[in-house]
């Protein structure tokens, strides 16, 4: 075991203490702050706070500010400017005082056909918002409790509830959509960047024959062991180091935008998540090692550990069918295959009540292909860590060797 242990630190040092490691860690929230970068600048310089006018003829309108109103960066308060007569709006709007306005008839509310007036069409919050101060001017809210009065300026909140009552989701719990495909995006990267580090160590070592040297002091089996928990540890320390970065940026993001406050995850999501990414990260672990060790050059083995990320995206080819039929036959096909089943479970979950039985036998099968995974790579390290400069068949590591 103490060999073992060894082996273990020397692969995490030897990949995290490297630059490529750092590059590669900060690449992903690098990105991210970017794409928020961004998109702040895009609704700071896309939304018009410009003052919008109002011709009210109904005399409905008796306080025009949206005092109590609090505003966001993506969402600002609009001023609503009141005026006398059409033509001092006109004028206000050709000189761009004012981006629009709006004529409430004397019929109102009985006729309710309000004007819109306009040089450029006015965002859609402009709209809402004038809306807003209709409804708290209207008369019938006036003697109202403040709450309820709040509750049907807010509107309804759809929750949609499944037959058997074990689950629901509101509309403002967008985030349980968007969990499972980050998550899966993130295992994706984790699995294949610190699978590649491991592929890159054992084709290295069996090219300059320092693999026959350490194999005189472990076992074949020890040094696979080692090397896979190792480079496990350095994806999961990349994948803690986001998430720790994630709920930073989700903090500082919901000051901005009020929704991201409501973020969280559900505690049996995220235990399914665990349960079912250890051991799928354990399977392509293994198998990026028995890739390597079959493999001479590096150049060729990281053509073919490529095409391992191609089954783990079907999920996402598939996801408006997964969407549609959570519960289907191709739904119920990949969630049984390990190289798609973890994330197709969490895009499941997101829409329906999976059985338990189903994550069962998910996890169960997952379980059973990482210990295959790991004999396979034992095996093929084996045969292979002596043949310098040949490539070895996946024949001959399942097959008996013919003696000629």
């Amino acid at each position: 075991m103490r060999k073992v242990w060894h082996i273990i630190k020397h692969e995490y040092r030897r990949h995290v203490f490297q630059k490529r490691f750092l590059f590669s860690l900060l690449s992903l929230p690098f990105a991210v702050v970017a794409m928020i970068l961004v998109a702040l600048m895009i609704a700071v310089f896309s939304t018009d706070t410009t003052p919008v006018g109002y011709l009210d003829r109904s005399g409905i309108i008796q306080e025009s500010s949206q005092s109590g109103e609090k505003g966001s960066l993506f969402e600002p308060i609009i001023a609503f400017k009141a005026y006398e007569s059409e033509d001092q709006a006109r004028a206000d709007l050709e000189g761009e005082e004012i981006q629009a306005f709006f004529i409430i008839p004397e019929s109102y509310p009985q006729s309710p056909e309000v004007k819109l007036v306009y040089y450029g069409l006015p965002d859609s919050e402009v709209k809402s918002q004038f809306t807003n101060l209709i409804r708290k001017n209207l008369e019938i809210f006036q003697d109202l409790d403040p709450q309820i009065q709040q509750r049907l300026q807010e509107g309804a909140a759809i929750t949609v509830t499944s037959l058997d009552g074990s689950r629901e989701m509101r509309e403002d719990q967008w985030f349980m959509i968007l969990t499972p495909y980050i998550a899966g995006i993130m295992f994706v990267i984790v699995v294949m960047t610190s699978g590649g580090y491991l592929l890159q160590a054992v084709v290295e070592e069996k090219e300059n024959r320092t693999m026959e040297i350490v194999i005189t002091s472990v076992t074949p089996n020890q040094l696979m062991t080692g090397k896979i928990i190792g480079n496990i540890g350095v994806g999961l320390t990349q994948l803690v180091i986001w998430l720790i970065f994630g709920w930073i940026a989700i903090f500082i993001g919901g000051l901005f935008w009020p929704p991201l406050q409501s973020f969280s995850i559900p505690g049996d999501f995220a235990l399914v998540l665990f349960l079912m990414m250890l051991p799928a990260f354990i399977m392509v672990s293994a198998v990026m090692a028995a890739i390597g060790s079959t493999m001479t050059q590096m150049q060729e083995a990281q053509q073919v550990s490529g095409l391992f990320s191609l089954p783990i995206m079907i999920p996402y080819y598939v996801s408006t069918n997964l969407m549609m039929n959570p519960n289907g036959t191709l739904a119920m096909v990949l969630s049984y295959f390990p190289l798609t089943s973890p994330i197709t479970i969490l895009m499941r979950m997101a829409f329906t009540v999976v059985p338990i039985w189903q994550i069962a036998i998910s996890i169960a099968l997952l379980v059973l292909f990482a210990v295959l995974a790991i004999w396979f790579a034992g095996r093929a390290f084996r045969m292979g860590m002596l043949r310098y400069g040949k490539k070895l068949s996946f024949n001959e590591i399942f097959g008996k060797r013919v003696e000629k």
